[in-house]
C-alpha cells in the first residue's frame, strides 16, 4: 500500500508541476504576443506617411527616371536627411519613392518605396500591388503638383 501511496503522491506532484508549467508558458506567450502587437502598431505607417518629406529632410525630383508604360507615366523622387550626421544608427537615411501618374486626370499614386541606410544598403522595399494604388490630385501649390507638371507637362 505504501508503494501505491508513494506513486499516487508523486503523480499528483507531477500533475501540479505540469499545470504550473503550462500556466507559465501560457502567460509568457500572451505577454510576448502583446509586446509584438504593440511594437508592430508603433512601427506601422501608411505608404503616404512614409512618402512624406519631413522638416529635417530634403527631396530631389529625378528627371531621368521619368518613363511611360501602358499609358501611365512613372517617376522617382529621392528623400534624405538634410544632415547625414543626424541619421540614427542603423536607421533609414533615405527613401526612393516611385510614383505612377494619370496625366489626363491630373492624378498620381505611390507605387514603390525603397528605404536605405547611410551606406545605401536597402533595408526595406514596400510595393503597392498593381490596381491597389490610391490615386490622388495634389494640392495646386504643393511640390507634388510641381512633379506632376514636370512629368505630364
Amino acid at each position: 500500500m505504501s508503494d501505491r501511496t508513494n506513486r499516487s503522491s508523486s503523480y499528483r506532484k507531477f500533475e501540479r508541476t505540469e499545470k504550473m508549467n503550462m500556466t507559465r508558458r501560457l502567460l509568457v506567450t500572451i505577454l510576448l504576443a502583446a509586446m509584438n502587437t504593440t511594437a508592430f502598431a508603433q512601427g506601422s505607417y501608411t505608404v503616404e506617411e512614409m512618402a512624406e518629406v519631413r522638416d529635417f529632410e530634403i527631396v530631389r525630383f529625378v528627371q531621368s527616371s521619368v518613363r511611360e508604360s501602358g499609358g501611365v507615366r512613372m517617376f522617382n523622387v529621392l528623400i534624405r536627411y538634410a544632415d547625414p550626421d543626424e541619421v540614427p544608427a542603423g536607421g533609414v537615411a533615405s527613401r526612393k519613392v516611385s510614383y505612377r501618374t494619370r496625366c489626363e486626370n491630373g492624378e498620381m499614386a505611390i507605387s514603390v518605396i525603397i528605404m536605405r541606410n547611410i551606406s545605401a544598403q536597402t533595408l526595406k522595399v514596400i510595393t503597392v500591388p498593381p490596381g491597389g494604388e490610391e490615386f490622388f490630385r495634389p494640392d495646386p501649390s504643393s511640390r507634388e503638383s510641381d512633379w506632376l507638371y514636370r512629368v505630364c507637362g
